[in-house]
Formats: C-alpha cells, sequence, structure tokens
C-alpha cells in the first residue's frame, strides 16, 4: 500500500484488458461481471491474476467492491422469497429510494453478517476465494440512516466491521481492507488497527450529488478524520466526481498537500478514468479547509 499513488475505481461495464493494460495502481471491480445478475458468477482466479500486472511489469493492487450496509436484489445471495412480507429474512428492511434494487438491513444482525462472511458461500468468502487482494467496504455509513439507526449503531457498525476484517485476515493475513465514507469512525482505534486504507467519496464537492462545493464546515471535519486516520498509517483515497477545470484542479492541490490518493471518475462508476497527474502544491494555493 505504501507504493500505491494511484488508483482507480469502475463496477459498471469493465474492460479487463484495458484494465490490464492502465498504469493504476490498485483498482477496485465489482467480483462479477457486468452487466450482472442475481446468477452471475465470481471472476476466476485467473481472470483476476491477470490484472494484477501492471503493463511495467509491475504489481497492481485489485480490491471487490462489497456494500455491507444494504442488501442487493441483483447478487447471488438474494432468494426470490425475500420480496415477500411473509418470507423475506428479519433483517431485511425497505428499498432504497434513491437506489433501486438495493434495501436497508439491519447490519447488526448475525444472520445478515453471515451473509457477508463467514461460511464459503458468504460474499468476503466469495471474494477470498477468487484471488482478489482484499475488500473495498461500501455503506459502512449506513448506521447513520434514520430507518435504522438505533443508540448503539455506530458500535454495531464498528463491531461489525472489525469481526469482518479479522474474518478476512484468518483466511488471508495479507488481505486488505479499504472503507469508503463513514471517516468519523476514525476516531475507534481498534477500527483503526483492523483498516488498511480510508476512502471518501465526495470530499470536497457534490455531497448532495451536485457538482457544487461541499460546505466548509463539512469539509474541515471530514479533513479532520482523514489526517487522523492517516497519522494511524492508513493510506487515505478520495473520489471525486468533479467536471470543471476548476474543481479538478482544486482536488488535485488538496489532495497533493494532504498526500492523499485522488481518482477523478463518473458517478455512476462505468468508465475507466484516465490517469490525471497531480499537481503540485503551491505557496499560492489557498487552503480551502481545515488546520495542518
Amino acid at each position: 500500500m505504501a507504493r500505491v499513488s494511484s488508483w482507480a475505481i469502475q463496477l459498471r461495464l469493465l474492460d479487463r484488458a484495458q484494465l490490464a493494460m492502465s498504469p493504476f495502481d490498485l483498482a477496485v471491480i465489482d467480483h462479477v461481471p457486468h452487466p450482472a445478475t442475481a446468477t452471475s458468477r465470481t471472476y476466476t482466479r485467473d481472470e483476476i491474476a491477470a490484472l494484477k500486472m501492471k503493463p511495467d511489469g509491475t504489481r497492481r493492487i485489485v480490491l471487490a467492491y462489497l456494500s455491507i450496509g444494504e442488501a442487493e436484489s441483483y447478487r447471488n445471495y438474494w432468494q426470490s422469497a425475500w420480496y415477500f412480507a411473509e418470507t423475506k429474512p428479519k433483517w431485511l428492511r425497505e428499498e432504497n429510494p434513491n437506489w433501486p434494487r438495493n434495501y436497508l438491513v439491519d447490519f447488526g444482525d448475525p444472520d445478515w453478517q453471515a451473509v457477508m462472511f463467514g461460511t464459503p458461500f458468504s460474499m468476503l468468502d466469495r471474494i477470498a476465494a477468487a484471488g482478489f487482494d482484499g475488500v473495498y467496504l461500501d455503506r459502512v455509513d449506513a448506521y447513520q440512516d434514520a430507518i435504522v439507526a438505533t443508540a448503539n449503531a455506530e458500535d454495531q457498525m464498528i463491531g461489525f466491521v472489525g469481526r469482518l476484517a479479522d474474518h478476512a485476515h484468518r483466511i488471508n493475513p495479507n488481505f486488505l481492507v479499504i472503507m469508503q465514507n463513514a471517516e468519523e469512525l476514525a476516531k475507534s482505534k481498534p477500527l483503526l488497527a483492523r483498516l488498511d486504507g480510508l476512502a471518501k467519496e465526495d470530499f470536497l464537492f457534490g455531497f448532495d450529488n451536485s457538482e457544487a462545493a461541499n460546505p466548509t464546515q463539512m469539509i474541515d471535519d471530514t479533513l479532520r478524520n482523514l489526517r487522523r486516520a492517516r497519522r494511524a498509517g492508513l493510506k487515505i483515497f478520495v473520489l471525486e466526481y468533479a467536471k470543471t477545470a476548476e474543481a479538478i484542479l482544486q482536488a488535485q492541490r488538496v489532495a497533493a498537500r494532504e498526500r492523499f490518493v485522488l481518482h477523478i471518475t463518473d458517478r455512476m462508476l462505468g468508465m475507466l478514468s484516465p490517469l490525471t497527474p497531480i499537481s503540485a502544491p503551491s505557496a499560492s494555493t489557498p487552503a480551502p479547509m481545515g488546520q495542518p
């Protein structure tokens, strides 16, 4: 991870040959080919191995995307009976109105956690068996959703991620675990000790799915948590969907100043964006957030 200076994420319409020929040090992909259905096969070890070698002969890290805070009806764990109230599992909640076919879950329920890890049929175990170097955990911030929030939701999520990481490391001590968002959980030292990286989506722009700059206080709070994780030894990744030259330049400058690894791409994550060189910070570049 220390040598990673560039990264990419593409979850839809992946062209494996294109990714193999790209210069990225780390890539996050889905663990099944897209377009995907609930019966889609997991990538084979040979297919993943082919993505681990960069054109210059050096090693690329390949991670699998894994949403742990929502159930996805297009995954191979989904059962048709779950669509009906009388036969759905007790941990399954309402469909996310912003993301069709994604369902909120009671993430602290052991039965849901068993879907994610712990058996040969669990998601993480399938990912490890396919030869991925690790996982990129999404929807850890689901503990903030009011519809599933409880008094101890934060502790439940920290425990969930910790148990998942411990299980992954029993399978492979070198298995990498990167968490996206929920950066406020960086205050938990036991959690940080189990993670290798922390990714922040919409750090500077677009927290409301727009192209606008985020509120200054939000950026300051996020930066404080990212710096805490960085001081603990985690690699920090930033994912922006900036489109204007001005926004892209600002994202580059902040990433360079903070030693974060930046990737700028399309919000639908259906393309492999070009490697964008990071602009070196300069004395004339104002720091838009936070104090060192």
